[in-house]
């Protein structure tokens, strides 16, 4: 039987979009920022799992806990941070409310938020509202040396989130990790998410680049590929993260935003609907059952370099049991270039032979209790455009879509330039 790749591929990219349900009408492309929440069917969703039970760890910026977007949803932020103006130096708070602590607060919103706008205005909606968030500030203003007592790399920051019990780790932007932490993590069966970098070059930067990790590229409103972004072997999905919602510097209005940080927040925040709702699966079962279901059907798992395994479909993510598929990382492969190697990740020098085809053993994670409230750090939202006053209008819930896979679209001038930000206080 062909494969959906298979026919997507001989379409030559032409661009499709089908509704799984009722027959499909065209929908308007928004710019308020919401589309997603929509196009993925995140409200059907949410009727069958909340990420209830499933705890997130944010590695990012700074965090302010107090924005409307985040107060009161499950936002834990550990103080103090993993940074300090020089080495050995004291480390810098992880809450805050000066403007740096935005873009982690915006994808603590993205995640796990309340959906509750600052001023009445329609917040973030979360992709994950039940799931319980852990916020560590491995970034302060793109200036951060480890601070007296913290190993350099990073992998102090994942050893924490690993010891407070995380089930899914999402980096969304990039820093000096070592393969140390990240190989921990994965011998903990803990998910690792990152964003592939927004270039539209080869997946870049840390972890996204390291073994076993899912490197995400984005799309837009209409499911096209966005001109940034990453290609190449190591991109393992793609998903939303194009004109979407962010919190603005004056903390009371929003700004649009994309990039590859967007994407892997709402992969992250997909995969905990999930495993909320199988929560007897291992990690690497939830990824098996991830690179089945992309683009809207259940299918054998086939990689190209622009899409990477597909763009992550919810509702057909969610009607799959994860049990079901072997319990091995598909995003972990045998290249002896690639680090950690796959025998670092197993744990076993002499069982550790090939990468799973599609398809390295998890442990249980744990759910100890949280400690106290704290915060996170940042990553790399591209502020690019604002919409004052406009309606989204999605005629019949997309709930879930068949894409056939186009080409990058073709943009003028530079790729993901800022462009002057309006405030959308006034939208209705």
């Amino acid at each position: 039987m062909q494969t959906l790749r298979a026919v997507r591929q001989a379409a030559g990219g032409t661009a499709l979009l089908l509704a799984l349900s009722a027959p499909a009408t065209a929908s308007a492309a928004t710019d308020d920022g919401r589309w997603y929440y929509d196009s993925a069917g995140l409200a059907d969703a949410h009727q069958l799992a909340t990420g209830e039970g499933i705890t997130i760890g944010l590695l990012d910026g700074p965090l302010n806990p107090a924005a409307p977007d985040v107060a009161g949803a499950d936002v834990w932020v550990r103080e103090p941070s993993f940074c300090a103006a020089e080495t050995g130096g004291e480390a810098f708070p992880s809450i805050t409310t000066e403007a740096d602590a935005r873009h982690a607060t915006t994808m603590a919103a993205l995640l796990v938020g309340t959906g509750s706008g600052a001023g009445g205005q329609p917040g973030i909606p979360a992709v994950a509202p039940g799931a319980s968030l852990r916020s560590y500030a491995i970034n302060i203003e793109n200036a951060c040396q480890s601070p007296a007592g913290v190993s350099p790399g990073r992998d102090d920051a994942v050893r924490a989130a690993v010891a407070d019990g995380v089930d899914i780790i999402v980096v969304p932007g990039s820093n000096l990790f070592h393969e140390a932490g990240i190989t921990e993590a994965l011998r903990a069966g803990v998910i690792v998410i990152a964003s592939g970098g927004n270039t539209s070059g080869r997946v870049n930067g840390q972890p996204a680049t390291m073994n076993g990790v899912v490197a995400t590229g984005y799309i837009d409103q209409q499911i096209q590929l966005s001109v940034g972004s990453a290609s190449g072997p190591r991109l393992g999905v793609v998903a939303p993260g194009e004109a979407m919602l962010g919190i603005a510097a004056d903390w009371s209005s929003y700004v649009l935003t994309e990039g590859s940080s967007n994407s892997a927040a709402f992969t992250a925040g997909v995969l905990a609907l999930a495993w909320s709702a199988h929560p007897e699966a291992t990690g690497n079962q939830i990824l098996q059952a991830l690179i089945h279901t992309t683009d809207g059907d259940v299918h054998d798992p086939a990689h190209d370099d622009d899409w990477g395994y597909g763009t992550v479909n919810v509702r057909t993510l969610l009607s799959v049991d994860p049990t079901t598929y072997p319990d091995e990382n598909p995003f972990l492969s045998d290249d002896p270039m690639l680090r950690p190697t796959i025998r670092e990740v197993l744990g076993d020098t002499d069982d550790a032979k090939a990468a799973p085809e599609p398809s390295a053993a998890p442990v249980e994670p744990a759910h100890p209790e949280p400690p106290a409230s704290d915060e996170s750090p940042g990553s790399t939202l591209t502020p690019v455009l604002v919409g004052a006053g406009v309606a989204f209008v999605l005629a019949g819930a997309v709930t879930a879509v068949v894409v056939i896979r186009r080409r990058r679209r073709v943009e003028h001038g530079p790729e993901h330039e800022p462009q002057p930000t309006v405030t959308v206080s006034d939208r209705g």
